[in-house]
């Protein structure tokens, strides 16, 4: 355990008073503390155009649970906040952190005062912390490095970064060998095929694909994991195929969405024919959808999405929810829960559970 300095009087990591002062209409608390982690993160590399963090280190470093941590780091990249890249061997995500857009969305960010305006002494209080950073970010990407100097610097990272996955790994095969009570001759691996393997994949996708491989595989081990496409070099044949599963499993899920959808239609118009009937169409289906579903299936199973759907449908029809877009409001995640799923699943426990409709 870390020893604290003796100034470290107050052991509480969160100062209320100061986190009152963001606007909560606009963030979120995870993602204020999101917000203060790439800042300090932006500070502490000020040297550095960007920094490199794996999700599993975000999360245990601030305690954001992985689907939330996602969803916060796509809408910070939206906002213009962060902007991410993959790239090294290994893979890593290198995160650059733009200053001056936070300047820029400190009114919407912050808590303002009754005439709309920050107070003036927290202003000039911001802009005192803020502007050097500004100065800094601007004179980055300003320099142009000498070539060989960047190089040197890449293969020194390069370096870094290795032996950090590498580490990273060995930390969770050796929390997987505790979990699914794995042999440790099962998970002896070759570092080159672990290195092979991020040429194609994130980490964390890697480990993703293994805790379900270890899950579904009798007599796993992983040198079995590790093996290739014969075609594609670096791909591994089972994630390639457990994507397809996946993708094809994604389908049928939004098919037999689109045809409960069809079948309420239908009761619904047939049931109230003095009114004006509602249309037949589809549910619009957009790649983010698909993406939603599949988070989605990782928590929910597909009774639970299906019967949660039913009475999702029947309030809409019924004009007791106005909905812009059915499916991402129904798939919504925040907070680590499927608010929508949860309050309609149970609804239909309660109301649906005997009827034959």
């Amino acid at each position: 355990m870390k020893k604290f300095k003796k100034e470290d009087t107050h052991p509480l990591a969160i100062n209320i008073q100061k986190l009152q002062r963001y606007n909560y209409d606009y963030f979120n608390c995870e993602e204020v503390v999101f917000f203060e982690y790439i800042v300090v993160k932006g500070m502490a590399f000020k040297k550095k155009k960007e920094f490199f963090h794996s999700s599993e280190t975000i999360r245990q470093e601030t305690g954001i649970k992985k689907h939330s941590l996602k969803s916060i780091i796509s809408r910070f990249e939206s906002l213009g906040i962060i902007s991410t890249e993959i790239k090294g061997m290994p893979r890593v995500k290198y995160f650059t952190v733009h200053f001056p857009k936070i300047v820029e969305l400190i009114p919407k960010i912050y808590q303002l005062s009754n005439n709309g305006k920050l107070p003036s002494d927290f202003s000039k209080h911001l802009s005192d912390f803020f502007l050097p950073l500004v100065d800094n970010y601007q004179e980055k990407n300003n320099i142009k490095n000498n070539k060989e100097e960047i190089n040197k610097k890449e293969k020194k990272d390069s370096d870094s970064e290795e032996e950090g996955v590498i580490s990273f790994f060995n930390n969770f095969l050796s929390s997987l060998k505790y979990q699914k009570n794995i042999s440790p001759t099962a998970l002896k691996y070759n570092d080159l095929d672990l290195f092979r393997a991020l040429k194609e994949y994130d980490i964390e996708v890697i480990c993703e694909y293994l805790e379900k491989y270890f899950e579904e595989t009798n007599r796993a081990t992983l040198s079995k994991f590790f093996a290739f496409d014969t075609i594609s070099f670096n791909k591994l044949k089972y994630i390639e195929q457990k994507m397809i599963d996946e993708n094809d499993y994604v389908d049928r899920l939004i098919d037999e969405l689109q045809r409960i959808y069809k079948r309420r239609i239908e009761l619904h118009n047939n049931k109230d024919s003095a009114r004006r009937g509602k249309s037949h169409s589809v549910l619009v289906v957009t790649k983010r959808t698909k993406s939603q579903v599949k988070d989605a299936l990782n928590l929910k199973s597909e009774l639970e999405i299906t019967n949660a759907f039913t009475p999702y449908i029947d309030e809409i029809l019924n004009e007791n929810l106005t909905i812009r877009k059915i499916l991402p409001y129904f798939f919504t995640f925040k907070n680590d829960e499927y608010e929508i799923i949860d309050t309609f699943l149970e609804y239909h426990n309660l109301h649906y559970g005997y009827s034959k409709n």
